[in-house]
């Protein structure tokens, strides 16, 4: 079996190509479903290699696998596209979220062990799964794709869930850089979930000098909601980390006319679905009975989110333990809740899945002063931190979770989340 030491040799050996490949991937950010020349940099990276593929996955998402294809089956999961940054009229794709990072980081892993043959000893089977869209973001164009029949949902891993690509996966493996300067790791970490609410109430136009007892103004309607639900989330702990902050997004009408109608917009995020489901059912009743209490109409339009990110306990210790051999215990911080949100979300709910965080920029995430600056731990680290894990899993079949009702959880979620 690999020990720690030849683990931590050979990364540190193949360290600069690592590197590298991480500064290429950076140079090139690619908005979700567009991630064509990312997708070729990987699958060229992959067959110079010696590492088969396939790069056709939702549109741009690519899956390489080591391995007999048998035994305990370890995925190493990667987000691959970058967010769109404005600065005064310019916009354009800047990876100011660090995806590329974990994107070299798990292909070159899995070129690590290719070579030195560990996962031909040990059995099992790893393979790099390179997501697309992970940020929540052109939604137009993605509704435009799923229109045409080229995609079943908005976001990338969704999508892979749909179409059967993680079907054959135990566990998932990945990581996310995070925001503090003070620390090198954070494990057991959440994620919130959220879905997307729209209400639109309708009344009736009316002359708002001469007439206006014979409308129904939407506005109000709107106006009445925006309270309901701002009580509305006092019904829940603190802990439930409910987030609902709607705007007014359009209404009808002018000066002189009753408005016929309102658009409320929110997102509805929550740390656990179960708070989730509820909040999003609340803010239904809320937005409807506002409506009927003066006389209007409401619909709902709902647009699928992510889920909350409830991480694997087992797969976390087993990663702490390879962050304390970098590191002492003041430098890793423990159970962060964010009000954050990912599609890894999803995956953790069908499968036992860890993100872990590291440090290594400067600037802010998701901000044009985005920047990589801890080079050692990004990349090197990180991949040590991976291919140790790997290693674990494959070596004790007592450390290999599974979730056994697999196929239970695909089928609530294929049917009462995605379908929305």
């Amino acid at each position: 079996m690999e020990k720690d030491c030849f683990i931590e040799k050979v990364v540190r050996e193949h360290g600069d190509e690592l590197i590298a490949l991480g500064r290429v991937l950076f140079a090139c950010p690619e908005p979700g479903f567009k991630e064509e020349k990312t997708n070729e940099i990987l699958t060229s990276f992959l067959t110079e290699n010696g590492i088969a593929c396939r790069n056709d996955l939702s549109l741009t998402g690519i899956r390489a696998d080591l391995g007999s294809g048998t035994g305990y089956h370890i995925a190493l999961v990667a987000d691959m596209d970058a967010l769109m940054i404005k600065e005064g009229e310019r916009s354009y794709p800047f990876h100011s979220c660090g995806h590329s990072i974990q994107t070299a980081v798990m292909a070159y892993v899995l070129k690590l062990l290719k070579d030195s043959g560990m996962v031909e000893r040990l059995g099992g089977t790893v393979s790099f799964i390179a997501t697309p869209a992970e940020e929540f973001i052109d939604l137009d164009y993605r509704e435009g794709l799923r229109r045409e029949g080229r995609i079943l949902s908005c976001s990338g891993k969704q999508d892979m869930i749909a179409h059967g690509v993680f079907d054959d996966i135990d566990c998932v493996l990945t990581m996310h850089i995070n925001g503090d300067t003070d620390t090198l790791f954070d494990v057991g970490s959440t994620l919130a979930g959220f879905m997307v609410k729209k209400a639109v109430f309708q009344g009736q136009a009316a002359h708002s000098g001469a007439a206006p007892h014979l409308g129904r103004n939407a506005l109000h309607g709107a106006s009445l909601c925006l309270d309901a639900l701002a009580y509305m989330k006092d019904q829940f702990p603190a802990q439930a980390g409910i987030q609902i902050h709607p705007v007014l997004s359009s209404c009808g009408g002018s000066m002189n006319v009753i408005p016929d109608e309102a658009v409320l917009e929110s997102y509805v995020r929550a740390n656990t679905l179960e708070d989730l489901m509820e909040a999003g059912a609340r803010f239904d009743r809320c937005a409807v009975h506002c409506a009927q209490a003066l006389g209007l109409e409401c619909r709902i339009e709902n647009r699928t989110g992510y889920m909350p990110l409830k991480q694997s306990g087992e797969l976390n210790r087993l990663i702490y333990s390879h962050m304390r051999e970098i590191c002492g215990d003041e430098k890793i911080v423990h159970g962060v809740i964010s009000g954050a949100s990912g599609d890894v979300g999803d995956l953790g709910y069908l499968l036992p899945s860890v993100q872990f965080g590291f440090s290594g920029m400067r600037g802010r995430i998701h901000s044009a002063q985005f920047e990589i600056v801890d080079e050692e731990n990004a990349y090197l680290h990180t991949a040590q931190i991976v291919m140790k894990t790997v290693r674990d899993l494959l070596s004790h079949r007592e450390l290999q979770v599974k979730n056994r009702d697999y196929t239970a959880r695909k089928e609530f979620y294929l049917k009462k989340w995605l379908c929305s």
